[in-house]
């Protein structure tokens, strides 16, 4: 029999896996997955919060946070929470995104438990000391620097999403900007950690060699006293529908030019019709997934037009998404004749059915990978989480494959016409810093 603290509960059997789904009275989310396949425990807590929840100076914020969450309590000190991860063998890690903050424990189930503790006593009793602050937030800083500052492509694609979000808080970089983190100080740390950092606020995923009854108890012993808390509101991640063209050229010390491209889309959380999400989903396979897929295929290895592309789309966002091309067009290309080339091919979509054999192919080599990594624990976890906070459920992860499976030609053909339209559409031509002719 479950203790009082905890909700009405449910128990499935899918996959040969069973997940065991409830909320514990202080509104911690709990899903437990059953995994016997090796004796290992991924544990991992995901709070509602990210970049996308920043303002005004505080940019940055999340991130900041997450990586004082690794600098102690008064029950575990200092450093001792990454030291006991390597004398018990266990894996632990953490990352910020755009709508949320997540860390993971991996360890021998014997020590799952302790897992469990550590997590519940840092979500509550962190230290948040200015003598870890200080040297903590140059190290956020010089993190900025190496993969942002210093790297030209990511800083524009970083510039390129301010158009490309007009009104989402979307386009905020993750990291922040060098001059929020400048002037974020420690009680503003101390603030972000007490408004979201809350059980009520909060998802608690179990994958691996347990037992759910067991398991449930644990998450009762560690998190059923930490109280509750009003947080605050999440900033809208909504975009506006045919906003109008937008398009940035920017000189930056790159190799070689650079084209991108992007369209605002819907998400599945956002599309009025879930179908228009697995459809883009499915037309990002068959532009590029390998050198079969179209762009690959036609503009890489046939006409010989870009080097490289790369092709993006996040269906599973809060909010609305952005489906996004980068290319690198090949030496004397210009970057008006590389996006012209990608255009052609995307109104392909819009005026020829797709062959039922290429979409076959495509969809089944999609639907293979998505199985495939799912595999191991640390996908499970990594699904389930991601679904859930984000709005899904984490049931949606078993489903998944026949949703793809669904998408037809029609659908291709209605869900390019539908987004992929100029009104819609942002670009940038990034190109090499001129060289300054001697004097």
């Amino acid at each position: 029999m479950l203790q009082s603290g905890l909700a009405h509960a449910e128990i499935r059997s899918e996959l040969a896996h069973t997940t065991f789904e409830t909320t514990l009275q202080n509104g911690l989310k709990v899903i437990i997955r059953e995994d016997h396949r090796s004796p290992m425990v991924m544990t991992q807590i995901w709070y509602r919060v990210g970049s996308s929840d920043e303002s005004g100076s505080l940019l940055g914020i999340s991130h900041v946070l997450e990586h004082m969450m690794f600098k102690g309590t008064n029950k575990v000190p200092n450093d001792e929470f990454t030291r006991l991860s390597r004398i018990y063998g266990g894996s632990i890690n953490a990352a910020t995104f755009t709508n949320y903050t997540n860390y993971y424990q991996l360890y021998p189930k014997n020590y799952f438990p302790m897992a469990l503790e550590l997590e519940a006593d840092r979500m509550t009793n962190l230290l948040l000391r200015q003598q870890d602050f200080e040297p903590e937030i140059k190290v956020v800083m010089e993190e900025r620097r190496l993969r942002t500052d210093d790297n030209p492509r990511v800083l524009a694609f970083e510039r390129f999403k301010w158009i490309a979000y007009p009104t989402s808080t979307y386009r905020q970089p993750v990291i922040g900007y060098m001059k929020n983190l400048q002037h974020i100080q420690l009680e503003d740390v101390k603030k972000w950690y007490r408004d979201w950092y809350t059980p009520n606020n909060a998802i608690l995923t179990i994958v691996g060699d347990v037992d759910s009854q067991s398991a449930l108890l644990q998450v009762q012993k560690y998190f059923g006293d930490i109280p509750a808390r009003k947080i605050p509101p999440r900033n809208n991640v909504s975009e506006f529908d045919h906003v109008g063209y937008r398009h940035m050229e920017l000189n930056l010390p790159v190799q070689v030019p650079n084209l991108f491209m992007a369209w605002n889309v819907r998400s599945l959380v956002t599309a009025p019709n879930p179908q228009d999400a697995y459809a883009l989903t499915i037309i990002r396979s068959i532009l590029d997934s390998g050198i079969s897929s179209r762009l690959q295929d036609r503009l890489v290895r046939d006409k010989k037009i870009l080097t490289a592309l790369s092709v993006s789309y996040d269906p599973y966002s809060r909010g609305d998404s952005l489906f996004s091309i980068s290319a690198l067009p090949v030496d004397g290309i210009s970057l008006q004749e590389a996006e012209k080339s990608v255009q052609a091919e995307i109104d392909l979509l819009k005026t020829e059915l797709i062959q039922h054999a290429e979409i076959e192919r495509v969809t089944t080599k999609f639907v293979s990978n998505l199985v495939y990594n799912q595999d191991d624990i640390a996908g499970q976890s990594r699904m389930i989480g991601n679904l859930e906070i984000n709005g899904l459920s984490y049931r949606l992860m078993d489903q998944l494959p026949k949703y793809f499976e669904t998408v037809t030609p029609q659908d291709i053909q209605r869900v390019a016409n539908l987004y992929f339209n100029r009104e819609n559409m942002s670009t940038l031509y990034l190109t090499p810093t001129p060289k300054s002719k001697a004097p």
